[in-house]
């Protein structure tokens, strides 16, 4: 099942067109409505004209909550970047492009919102806009749907461009499942229920599962997807489980499932690093960093192999105080402290580097 995130600036319109989409509000906290701004994460879905079922995380848009959008964007299959015609590129357009480009999400769609809001000509000169800002990146020659979420033009177009990008999308079965957990929360009765999207391999109803890095293990009580109890679900799926033998506050937004003796913690990774096209200033050593990989964020440490200061491309070490399960090929994206943006991203080349 394939899942699309959102992307934009706040108030370009994300929220509004992924109810106009699914009929589905992705607002679930009360002071987002009682604000019109989405905070945290928010999950809708629908089926598309081809029968798949497609699911969305919505992401906030505000500056402020870059790290509520980070925990949301990494497990997606298909980028859905939203740019409003009336006021065309904002900096969190190019700070969640960046984000999209780090991570090497090659299926992109584009959103042209708010049209009712400007005339024809505003609306071209945004599509030339846009096309000119995502060149050299992994939305250059993304498809660009102008729509009104209200009125409903353009819609029908933008779920046939989602349902052709989610057709060129694969989902990966390595037989070792995983998922990041982006909430947790107890329901009377039921007990502690996880919510993430599930990765590479399956889980089923009384399958064991460690919480990684070392807060305990626990029995799926249950599986739901999209409301729907099921037995058995395969990867790239997003998964509701309900657990038994732990506590909502042993598994925070950050954690990971696995199965047992699946998954070593690491401190120390070597890594891949590319720095993003609006640096002010090279990346040094001494900087303060986050890490942010699945729905987590941790403080960092870098150590720059190709030199003092990076601009572009090269290798690094990665430190953190806290162990991390990661495999080779896992991407993350690095947050600097002092700058309070998104400076680089990568992949991960070896979890544990000889020293």
């Amino acid at each position: 099942m394939p899942i699309v995130g959102t992307a934009g600036h706040v108030d370009h319109g994300k929220s509004t067109l992924i109810q106009a989409l699914t009929g589905r509000d992705p607002d679930r906290l009360a002071e987002e409505k009682a604000r019109g701004l989405t905070i945290d994460l928010g999950f809708a879905w629908t089926d598309l004209p081809s029968g798949a079922t497609i699911g969305f995380v919505d992401v906030p848009g505000h500056e402020r909550f870059i790290k509520n959008m980070l925990a949301g964007i990494d497990a997606v299959n298909v980028g859905l970047l939203v740019v409003a015609s009336d006021e065309g590129w904002m900096p969190q357009s190019e700070e969640h492009l960046a984000v999209l480009d780090l991570l090497e999400l090659s299926h992109i769609v584009i959103a042209l919102t708010r049209t009712s809001l400007a005339d024809e000509e505003t609306v071209e000169l945004a599509r030339a806009e846009i096309e000119d800002q995502v060149e050299g990146t992994v939305a250059a020659g993304a498809p660009i749907i102008a729509v009104d979420s209200i009125s409903g033009n353009g819609i029908d177009q933008l779920v046939a461009a989602l349902d052709r990008a989610v057709a060129a999308t694969d989902v990966v079965d390595n037989g070792r499942p995983r998922m990041w957990v982006d909430r947790s929360f107890t329901i009377t009765g039921a007990g502690t229920v996880v919510t993430g999207t599930l990765l590479d391999g399956s889980l089923s109803v009384g399958d064991e599962v460690a919480i990684v890095p070392e807060l305990g293990r626990a029995r799926i009580r249950g599986i739901q997807s999209h409301e729907e109890s099921h037995e058995h679900l395969d990867p790239g799926t997003r998964t509701a489980l309900n657990l038994s033998g732990l506590a909502t506050s042993d598994v925070p937004r950050g954690a990971m499932l696995g199965r047992p003796g699946d998954w070593a913690p690491t401190v120390r990774s070597l890594a891949g690093l590319r720095t993003v096209r609006s640096l002010s200033a090279p990346l040094q050593d001494r900087g303060a960093y986050h890490l942010h990989v699945g729905s987590g964020s941790w403080p960092a440490r870098l150590r720059l192999l190709n030199g003092p200061e990076l601009a572009g491309s090269g290798h690094a070490i990665l430190t953190t105080d806290h162990p991390i399960p990661l495999k080779t090929g896992d991407r993350f994206i690095l947050r600097e402290v002092g700058r309070r943006s998104v400076v680089a991203g990568g992949r991960i080349l070896e979890p544990r580097p000889p020293e």
